[in-house]
């Protein structure tokens, strides 16, 4: 299984500077006000937008299609009727007289193999149960990517345009000591490249929000005119359940496992039934015959002799697909087994690290750029110390926000794989 993480751009290369610690809380800044005309949207929306979904509507239509195939497979075929009719001479008598027979012929051989046949109709009606819901929780990962990079993309826009009108403050207040001789005019142009290079990022974030919104606004139905802003936490970071409990859970309860049994469940009723196509075909033929000088009343029996073809070759056949089958569920259940070992550690390693920059990495980020601002309002550090700090700060800040959404979506990607209820 491929580490879905979307196209995370990176959050800061330049770092915006402010003269009095303007510090963001823990959980990243949101974006501005969302305008009048925007549409909010949770992630019970997205579960309920998962059922609409065009895919999952399909997959439901086929299985109910296939609900069809057990009524055809236990339909009992039509009887079937013969006429005929003769003009008949009499030999000692000068007399003629148009003769007819009715017969009704009626098989009786499908008996043996219905219950077999109803059997695999039934097992392919789950199969294609399973495989809607193989294909729900695929859809549900993929509109669950673009939710969580969409709040990925929203916080991050709102932090930049936090940080530029921070800088923007800081330009103005640097450029009123210039005037005033308290500051070297390099220390204004220095200031013009932070805010040059933070206005660039702003744009390119705001464009990259934009994106995300219209594409989720595709799946949502959204009208023109209207935005989508979403309702997420992100700094709520997901715990990872135990391995063990998820590897039992998707033994029992996987659906791709579930569409891998019912095919074995199908492929052995089709065995049975090959089998069964040995017991001799039987069909009555209960008939009525009008003639010169009779009328005749009586019944038929038919009984076909598998006296040249025992169905072997079809018999070896079905025991072979059957054979393939069972190794196909062994190897899926190994294959998804593998997925989620590895999707369990993706998300406990990425919960993991977003909350050790919860706590403790950003707030010494926080702290140490704090007191470098301090010293340089006492005249005791540099610009360029400042600048620095600030960097390092904003980056701890970027690195944090990647780390935030990469465990949403480490997370997604197990719990939509163990079938669990999503945050």
């Amino acid at each position: 299984m491929k580490r879905i993480c979307g196209s995370i751009v990176p959050f800061m290369g330049a770092a915006a500077l402010s003269l009095v610690v303007i510090v963001l809380p823990a959980g990243v800044a949101r974006a501005e006000a969302p305008p009048a005309s925007s549409i909010k949207v949770t992630w019970p929306d997205i579960e309920r937008l998962v059922d609409d979904h065009p895919l999952t509507t399909a997959a439901r239509l086929k299985a109910a299609a296939a609900r069809g195939t057990v009524d055809a497979a236990g339909a009992v075929p039509n009887p079937s009727l013969e006429a005929s009719t003769t003009l008949g001479q009499a030999r000692d008598a000068d007399r003629q007289q148009v003769e007819w027979e009715l017969a009704l012929d009626i098989p009786l051989g499908w008996l043996a193999q219905r219950s077999s046949k109803i059997a695999a109709a039934e097992a392919e009606v789950d199969v294609a149960v399973s495989e809607a819901k193989v294909l729900r929780r695929d859809v549900l990962l993929q509109l669950g990517v673009l939710f969580w990079n969409l709040a990925y993309e929203q916080d991050r826009a709102g932090a930049l345009g936090e940080l530029a009108r921070q800088t923007g403050e800081l330009l103005w207040a640097v450029r009123s000591r210039v005037e005033k001789g308290e500051a070297r005019p390099v220390e204004k142009t220095r200031v013009q490249v932070e805010a040059e290079k933070l206005a660039a990022e702003l744009e390119a974030a705001r464009t990259a929000f934009v994106s995300r919104q219209r594409r989720l606004a595709l799946w949502l139905g959204v009208q023109r005119g209207q935005t989508v802003i979403v309702e997420a936490d992100l700094t709520k970071i997901p715990a990872a359940p135990d391995l063990e409990a998820v590897r039992a859970k998707v033994r029992a309860t996987h659906p791709a496992l579930d569409a891998a049994r019912a095919r074995v469940r199908t492929l052995a009723a089709e065995l049975d039934a090959e089998r069964l196509a040995r017991v001799p075909a039987i069909s009555v033929r209960p008939f009525t015959a009008h003639e010169l000088d009779k009328r005749a009343y009586g019944v038929g029996l038919a009984i076909g002799l598998p006296v040249w073809n025992w169905n072997s070759g079809r018999i070896a056949q079905a025991e072979g697909l059957l054979a393939a089958g069972q190794s196909q569920l062994e190897a899926g259940r190994l294959e998804v087994e593998s997925q989620v070992i590895e999707a369990q550690a993706a998300c406990q390693s990425s919960a993991q690290l977003a909350s050790r920059y919860k706590d403790p990495i950003l707030p010494g980020a926080e702290s140490a750029a704090a007191t470098v601002e301090k010293t340089y309002q006492l005249g005791e550090a540099s610009l360029l110390e400042v600048i620095d700090a600030r960097r390092t700060l904003l980056d701890t800040r970027r690195q944090y926000l990647t780390t935030l959404v990469q465990a949403q979506l480490d997370c997604l990607r197990l719990r939509t794989a163990v079938g669990e209820d999503l945050p």
